[in-house]
């Protein structure tokens, strides 16, 4: 469904574009071969950017209820992933998800530009994360990871370790040259994400500002690797047991996808079920439990209390996807996450206005400056920036 969901998303900003006359060469030819694809299309297309609709959705934009429409864009989603609309052909999806989109997506490119929030020029080191990362190998030599060239090199156990394109790829040795468990680290710093293939074909993605510790090789009867922060994995199936560790938690697994936040600022750790069926279990044993799909557990090690809620998953994964969703959370909460992607530090001048929710979809890759935006339009906050941090206050 989140391949489904970034189309239409795709879709929605072309067509933003279009009414804005922003789009590059490249962006127009895409739209031309969407419209030429069905001429329902065309239809839609032309319904969309018409003026009357037009007016009407720039008039309304300052009395939208954001949460209302999210409310409405993920019960078509859910309907989508049940069969119950659409189920023969995806266009008609995108009669209902592109006017959501466009209306609560935050392309300003459909507003007048005498409408545009007077945002203060974003410092030029406030930019989106990209591929990077540390390794540290089992002797203690770090090595610096970026896509821009490849790497080569060879553990003490004979172990290829291939580093291209944002991937960092572990190939077992043809001889193996020890028997001791050898152990890499890799981390990321701020504003970087990697690619990483564990020996065993196990493929994890690392989000910003996280650590992940695991073996070499895997021996022994587990496959066990340490998390600190975020990642997303899809475990391959080898028959043996697959341990993800953070602090307080323990989550163990045969094969299937899934997603861990274990940053310790939020002081919790959430598991996302995106495929499959794992067990998460609390450190000290006191309890566990079964996920299946789409189920998420959220553990609190102060209260020591684990809630399980059932949940659309294309929301926890789609970072990975190159997207941040927001639905009705804590600009604190929002801020904590952007300020690990972005580098920006963020200042709260009155802590009520940490209290305040917000819901918005944007692309991950994008500027900035574009979230911001979409937060300042609501009119509950005002925004400085302050060389590389955004100071955010009540609104007077």
């Amino acid at each position: 469904m989140m391949e489904h969901y970034s189309h239409h998303k795709r879709i929605a900003r072309l067509i933003g574009g279009h009414i804005g006359h922003k789009l590059r060469k490249e962006e127009v030819t895409e739209l031309t071969d969407w419209l030429n694809e069905d001429v329902e299309n065309v239809e839609l297309f032309n319904r969309i950017k018409s003026p009357g609709e037009y007016r009407k959705w720039v008039e309304s934009w300052n009395e939208i209820n954001l949460d209302e429409k999210w409310e409405s864009f993920f019960l078509a989603v859910r309907k989508v992933k049940a069969g119950i609309l659409f189920r023969k052909r995806l266009k008609f999806g995108a009669a209902v998800l592109l006017p959501i989109l466009i209306l609560i997506g935050g392309y300003f490119a459909v507003r007048p530009a005498t409408q545009e929030p007077d945002i203060t020029q974003l410092s030029e080191e406030m930019k989106p994360g990209a591929y990077s990362a540390v390794l540290e190998l089992d002797n203690g030599t770090s090595i610096e990871l970026n896509p821009s060239g490849a790497l080569q090199l060879k553990e003490k156990d004979g172990t290829a370790i291939h580093d291209s394109a944002g991937i960092l790829n572990y190939r077992k040795a043809v001889q193996q040259l020890s028997e001791v468990s050898l152990s890499n680290t890799i981390r990321t710093l701020r504003g970087g994400e990697y690619n990483l293939v564990l020996s065993d074909g196990t493929r994890v993605l690392l989000n910003a500002m996280s650590e992940l510790k695991y073996p070499v090789q895997f021996l022994g009867t587990s496959r066990e690797i340490e998390l600190s922060g975020e990642a997303y994995f899809e475990v391959s199936r080898s028959g043996i047991p697959f341990i993800v560790r953070t602090k307080t938690m323990r989550v163990e697994v045969l094969g299937t996808s899934f997603n861990v936040n274990a940053y310790e600022k939020s002081g919790k750790v959430t598991t996302t079920l995106v495929e499959g069926k794992i067990k998460i279990e609390t450190e000290d044993h006191q309890y566990s439990r079964l996920l299946n799909v789409n189920e998420q557990a959220v553990f609190d090690p102060v209260t020591q209390t684990i809630e399980i809620n059932v949940v659309d998953v294309s929301r926890y994964i789609s970072w990975k996807e190159g997207q941040f969703i927001f639905f009705n959370e804590r600009l604190e909460d929002i801020m904590n996450t952007l300020s690990r992607w972005y580098t920006a530090d963020v200042i709260f001048t009155d802590a009520s206005v940490k209290e305040l929710h917000f819901s918005g979809s944007v692309d991950r890759h994008r500027d900035m400056k574009q979230i911001l935006e979409i937060i300042r339009s609501t009119n509950k906050v005002e925004i400085h920036i302050e060389k590389t941090s955004v100071v955010f206050s009540a609104k007077r």
